[in-house]
């Protein structure tokens, strides 16, 4: 067993039930413990000849060929290959090889119609049963080469009408496994060996049996072939090799239940090893894979290496039963019910990006699932549907405290060259220690120019601006209302609308106009990537949108309005497919938002709440069939106060739920198994997509001027990070300056 890595097909689960092994003999010790369970042998087996009951002598032969294919695995003695099948066994009177070779003659001058007619009528017992495998340790001696094709269908023609099954899908067809013969033992009389002998070699010379036929040779145990063994030869297309040298089985006594065993040799105890191995996998691959589809199966994944590489002594290998047993090459996605449709790799069926808003979503809708991929072969395997096929960004505590603020990932330089201009433009970094870590992370080196913007007033009532590398919420909102707060605070897109983070990398123009009475009208176009794409799997496409804001401010508050729309090809909210989920045409996210402020002497508060929904539609099906209208939200509540130890500084704290889908829906179409005709088949699901947690963050921050800036420091408090529900909540600090040019 060890040769044909049978403890690896054991270790995964095949155990040959279900299996029908027909064997066709010289008799079988049925009371033999290896045979004697209760379902081992069909009811309509044939144990006796037809004129009488073979004597225990020559059922020895036919005991220890079966019990290496299917003897039972009960601790004792030996276990067959496929020690859950079941045995179909037909008795006939057999010779014995004698010490002088004597190859049969099959010529025009010889009628085999007798014997065609019998052995025609005994295999049809078999293809009429619809047996799995059909395991021939026997044969007429005689090098196949020796025969021509016309003579071997001149003297078989009804034996290969039966063998052939012409009109039986492939997938039905019942396979035949021939020893190879004996040959090499009898070399010192000059007999050729070098391919199988007749019943062995037929598929060479009768096409219509070649996907179902296979001859067998022997190996020694050190992996060597037997001296005794007849090669592949001109058979090797359809020939395994097999241990059969001083093989342990089964042996029949004149004492019944005794458990006898013996070791004998030849091709005879190698073919069953196949014939079992067979049984296994139709076993392991529950019925999925066709018979004929099995048997390829073991030549593609048989040992081809070393020596086995020599296809004219061991044809396509060693068998594997372990090679045979795992995916041979690449698995794949099926996304149709055919395996035609095997053009998606699994490793391209992945989420490049998974949008923060999802939080585990994808992960907890997936993980109950199994999903079959397919090997180059089209044989099936269960995996779960889990995170494997998940590309998730990272989830860091500093990330999400730091998202969408470009002035805290560079050195911000910021200037008011009149009364009507203000510009900005960020630098990359080259600082040290942590700081050159934090910065290495999101500033290019060949980048210095990070980001810029411009805002210019036409006049008292209309404006202007425009900006690259980076989103245009610095322009609506609160903008920090009160100026005195402005550093603490932080510039909008701490409280703007978080669908503009779609594009927070970008380009963007737009300007406004003051209606009178406080009241401003704006708008702005804008398009760019979200700033988490340098950390995606895969490229994710610009986004593009227009935001309208209607602001009011009196006194010392402010109300804003916005509503704005949002399109994303080929990704929805950040996130996207690649291979066997389908791809997505575009997606479009209608939102709105509300934001409000007030500014006290000594204090300053703010707030926002904001609302999205995303229709998207599918370019091409795949795993994923549709997509529900997804909803999702953000809020952001803060409170600040300055001169907390001297008349500079600033102290503040923020409650944050960044974007989060609360409701969402996906439908997918997940394959769960195959027919043995080639057929995928699917099963549906309605999964939901809303996160199993809501991040909550809480922040106090502290902000003191410097010398041409302002230093920060920050101590928060994270439940629920990346909106996934947990026990535990992290803490994290950070410290960031800014800089201003005059």
């Amino acid at each position: 067993m060890a040769l044909i890595n049978a403890s690896s097909a054991y270790a995964r689960g095949a155990t040959g039930a279900g299996a029908l092994i027909g064997i066709m003999d010289s008799g079988v010790d049925i009371s033999h413990q290896e045979l004697d369970g209760l379902y081992k042998l069909t009811s309509d087996s044939y144990l006796e000849y037809s004129s009488r009951s073979p004597t225990t002598e020559e059922k020895r032969h036919g005991t220890h060929v079966a019990a290496i294919a299917l003897g039972e695995r009960d601790g004792s003695g030996m276990h067959g290959v496929a020690f859950d099948a079941q045995l179909f066994f037909i008795s006939i009177e057999l010779g014995t090889a004698g010490e002088e070779y004597e190859p049969v003659t099959i010529d025009p001058t010889v009628d085999f119609t007798a014997i065609d007619n019998s052995w025609s009528g005994l295999e049809s017992y078999f293809t009429e049963r619809q047996v799995t495998v059909v395991n021939g340790s026997f044969g007429y001696q005689g090098n196949i080469n020796d025969y021509t094709e016309e003579n071997i269908r001149q003297a078989f023609p009804k034996t290969i009408d039966v063998l052939a099954q012409i009109g039986t899908p492939d997938a039905d067809k019942t396979i035949f496994v021939w020893a190879a013969g004996n040959g090499g033992g009898y070399a010192d009389q000059g007999v050729d060996y070098s391919s199988p002998e007749v019943f062995g070699g037929l598929a060479y010379l009768i096409t219509e049996l070649s996907t179902h036929s296979v001859a067998v040779v022997s190996v020694d145990p050190d992996g060597t072939i037997s001296s005794f063994s007849n090669l592949c030869g001109v058979a090797k297309d359809y020939c395994l090799a097999a241990p059969g040298r001083a093989i342990t089985s089964a042996y029949s006594e004149d004492a019944p239940s005794t458990g006898y065993y013996a070791a004998f040799s030849g091709t005879s105890m190698a073919a069953p090893h196949v014939s079992g191995g067979i049984a296994l996998l139709t076993d392991y691959f529950d019925g999925q894979l066709g018979n004929t589809e099995i048997m390829n199966r073991l030549f593609q994944t048989a040992n081809k290496t070393g020596i086995y590489a020599d296809s004219s002594i061991y044809g396509q290998g060693l068998m594997d039963l372990d090679a045979a047993t795992k995916p041979l090459g690449q698995t794949m996605i099926a996304v149709t019910s055919s395996l035609k449709g095997l053009h998606h790799t699994e490793l391209g069926t992945s989420i490049g990006t998974l949008g923060p808003a999802f939080g585990d979503a994808f992960t907890n809708a997936m993980s109950i699932k199994n999903i079959v991929v397919f090997d180059q072969l089209g044989a099936p395997f269960v995996k779960k549907l889990d995170s494997t096929y998940l590309n998730k960004l990272p989830s860091l505590a500093w990330l999400s405290s730091k998202q969408s603020n470009p002035s805290r990932k560079v050195l911000e330089l910021k200037t008011n060259t009149n009364r009507t201009t203000e510009l900005i433009f960020g630098l990359a970094s080259n600082g040290y220690g942590e700081d050159h870590l934090f910065m290495s992370l999101w500033a290019k080196d060949d980048k210095k120019l990070q980001y810029f913007s411009l805002k210019k007033e036409f006049s008292d009532s209309s404006f202007y601006f425009f900006g690259n590398g980076l989103s245009p919420s610095l322009f609506f909102g609160d903008e920090g209302a009160n100026t005195s707060f402005s550093n603490i605070v932080g510039r909008s897109s701490d409280y703007g609308s978080p669908f503009l983070d779609f594009a927070s990398r970008g380009s963007f123009v737009g300007g406004g106009m003051k209606l009178g009475n406080g009241a401003i009208v704006s708008g702005a176009y804008f398009k760019g990537n979200h700033e988490e794409e340098e950390m995606s799997v895969i490229k994710i496409p610009s986004s593009s949108g227009m935001l309208i804001e209607y602001k009011e401010k009196y006194n010392n508050s402010l109300m804003a309005l916005q509503v704005g729309v949002l399109q994303e090809p080929d990704s929805f909210m950040g996130s996207s497919f690649s291979g066997g989920y389908g791809s997505i045409d575009k997606t479009l996210t209608y939102f709105s938002g509300l934001q409000a402020s007030r500014s006290f002497s000594k204090f300053y508060a703010t707030g926002s709440l904001f609302y999205g929904k995303t229709q998207t539609n599918l370019s091409e099906t795949g795993l994923i069939e549709s997509l529900d209208r997804f909803t999702s939200s953000s809020f952001n509540l803060g409170i600040f106060k300055k001169n907390i130890f001297d008349s500079f500084d600033s102290f503040g704290f923020k409650i944050i739920q960044p974007l989060r889908l609360e409701e969402a829906n996906i439908e997918m179409s997940v394959p769960v198994r195959r027919t043995k005709y080639k057929e995928v088949l699917f099963d549906k699901y309605d999964l939901s997509l809303t996160p199993s947690g809501r991040e909550i963050r809480a922040e106090f921050i502290y902000q003191r001027p410097i010398p041409r800036g302002s230093f920060f420091t920050s101590l928060g408090y994270i439940k629920d990070q990346g909106h996934v529900s947990s026990d535990k909540s992290e803490p994290y600090i950070a410290a960031n300056w800014q800089f201003y040019l005059f």
